[in-house]
């Protein structure tokens, strides 16, 4: 098959295949990609590409397996291929790190890992290849923006595989001391003169554009510092080198919040193109290939004709459950939403204990995806995708096209019964997870160890449903109660005194009051309104229906921790239980 698929390439259009880098001397504005409106071009003429992520910088059984690699790649028809150039551990780090290292100390650069990354250029420019270059992580793989921070003195001194949670995330964005360090860094890699081919990394049109990191994000809260890295970041890219492209290396969207500011991140001038992970299984919202397709029309709707920028997939990968299936659905789709460059994750030697998005030139399990792999390289080269899917267009904007929270159905609790009268007041009591429903940008119930609790993050409401007590139609005070924190990523470490949520308490659609939940610490804080207003509580209960519904909202970017409502406290049971109450106060009979 990968014989008769090079037989192909051979034949193909002149227009429809990468054509191989200019040679050192020769290079022109024309050898290098360049960006026209929503489409990347070379040499005036359209160009598409699928490509790969390739596993050959970090430890000598990936160093030593380059020209394998690279050789699998280009039999797969794949024209572009992603690698990072990065790597900093501290200076008391072990001597075999140097094959994963770039710097070790923030002053000790590894010349040897330079020098590979001139031979991965050059091995490139061997077999017509266009490189991504990465130029630092968000993740502690390798060093990232953890060890810029720990140099920095801005975390603690710890382990290199401590990761950094998105409430400290923003730390890096707002380091003066991290952008120091990262710019050294991008100067080496930037402004380096290769020492295999003599060809300065400017000037070279086998780079197809510098990443300015792996898989940037950021909280609503630390958006406008992202973008301000972002921003001033690639301007410095630019200054040290004004001819290749420049991205983001943002990891892409799930929720509403995180989508708006990854338009944000990619509306931005210095940046030229669009970029996004796909990994849509993970997410917890698709699962079947119809939601698969709306996944990828909402991205590109929002590039092509929000930001206006073209769109590369800069990872992408499914799981090996119906993992072919996935894979032909994906790149059809992205092919006829018009996406201009895919990297699938990834293509790496064999080894010991290889992951299960491996794909390896020597084994035997991997010739089925590199034969699909091959046949739509083949049909992007030969049919540069042209956005052909009514569903997409100006008219559309922003609106999305797939889902972007999470609903839930929870255990309804029908024997909760309203509590006998003790001094004029009954009360009724459900455990958080007898919710009706639940709707959040994401949510979950969590029945673990320390403690029971529902979350929901972002933007969204629970909703609990019961009856009035019998022979009763307005109370003259109703109390509600239940113990909660806003919601935020792990621990909470992290989190800042202003990261407690809003929320709004509502009977149908009538709000009775809002309470402040406090930042999270796993375990929240009791909570109580009391409603006395016999007006507000009239409209409330108003109508002859008996069934109400008690909402607990938090409502879109007013309150960035989301909600967790706390149960039973699974490590000491003999502590009172978290349960949502309700306290009825009836009137005095005339």
């Amino acid at each position: 098959m990968l014989v008769g698929l090079l037989a192909l390439l051979n034949t193909a259009p002149a227009h429809a295949q990468s054509r191989a880098p200019a040679a050192p001397a020769a290079a022109t504005d024309a050898d290098f990609v360049r960006v026209s409106g929503t489409s990347f071009t070379l040499g005036g003429a359209p160009f598409h590409f699928l490509g790969a992520n390739v596993a050959v910088m970090h430890g000598a059984t990936h160093r030593a397996a380059l020209a394998q690699t690279l050789d699998a790649v280009r039999a797969d028809g794949l024209t572009v291929v992603r690698v990072w150039a990065l790597g900093e551990r501290p200076d008391t780090a072990q001597p075999w790190t140097r094959d994963y290292a770039f710097r070790l100390g923030e002053d000790g650069w590894v010349e040897a890992s330079f020098v590979h990354l001139d031979r991965v250029l050059a091995a490139a420019r061997e077999r017509g290849l266009r490189v991504v270059v990465v130029l630092a992580n968000r993740w502690s793989d390798y060093g990232g923006f953890p060890r810029y921070l720990r140099w920095a003195g801005a975390l603690p001194e710890a382990t290199d595989a401590r990761e950094l949670n998105e409430l400290e995330l923003g730390r890096f964005y707002d380091c003066a001391r991290c952008d120091e360090l990262y710019r050294a860094h991008v100067s080496r890699i930037v402004g380096r003169v290769n020492t295999v081919t003599g060809v300065a990394y400017r000037e070279d049109p086998t780079i197809l554009a510098w990443e300015l990191a792996n898989e940037v994000t950021a909280l609503p809260r630390d958006r406008d510092a992202l973008v301000r890295w972002v921003s001033e970041s690639a301007r410095f890219v630019r200054s040290l080198d004004a001819r290749h492209l420049v991205s983001a290396g943002h990891i892409g969207y799930a929720r509403q919040s995180d989508r708006d500011t990854w338009l944000a991140v990619q509306r931005l001038a210095e940046i030229d193109y669009a970029d996004s992970h796909a990994y849509p299984q993970h997410s917890g919202r698709i699962h079947t290939l119809a939601q698969l397709r709306s996944y990828v029309d909402d991205r590109a709707q929002l590039a092509h004709h929000v930001a206006r920028k073209p769109l590369v997939w800069g990872e992408f990968g499914f799981h090996a459950r119906q993992r072919l299936a996935w894979f032909d659905a994906f790149l059809e789709r992205s092919h006829r939403d018009g996406v201009d460059g895919a990297l699938v994750w990834h293509y790496a030697p064999r080894e010991a204990h290889p992951d299960e998005h491996a794909i390896c030139a020597d084994e035997r399990a991997s010739r089925p995806l590199r034969r699909l792999l091959g046949r739509h390289a083949l049909r992007w080269r030969e049919t540069p995708p042209v956005e052909r899917n009514p569903l997409l267009g100006d008219a559309q904007g922003e609106a999305p096209l797939a889902p972007l929270d999470q609903e839930m159905r929870g255990d309804p609790a029908p024997h909760a019964r309203w509590s006998a009268v003790v001094e004029g007041t009954r009360t009724l009591a459900f455990a958080p997870h007898e919710f009706a429903r639940a709707r959040f940008e994401a949510a979950g119930i969590w029945r673990e160890p320390p403690t029971a609790h529902v979350w929901g993050s972002g933007s969204g409401a629970v909703v609990y449903r019961f009856r009035a007590p019998r022979g009763e139609r307005v109370p003259a005070l109703l109390v509600v109660r239940f113990r909660a924190s806003s919601e935020l990523p792990g621990a909470g470490a992290g989190a800042r005194p202003t990261d407690v949520s809003r929320v709004h308490v509502l009977l149908g659609d009538v709000e009775l009051g809002v309470l402040t939940a406090p930042v999270d610490d796993g375990r929240g804080a009791w909570l109580e309104l009391a409603v006395d207003d016999a007006a507000l509580l009239a409209r409330a209960f108003g109508g002859r229906a008996s069934a109400r519904e008690l909402s607990l909202r938090v409502e879109p970017d007013e309150s960035p921790g989301g909600l967790c409502l706390y149960g039973a406290d699974l490590e000491h049971p003999e502590s009172p239980a978290g349960q949502i109450e309700l306290r009825w106060q009836s009137a005095p009979r005339p």
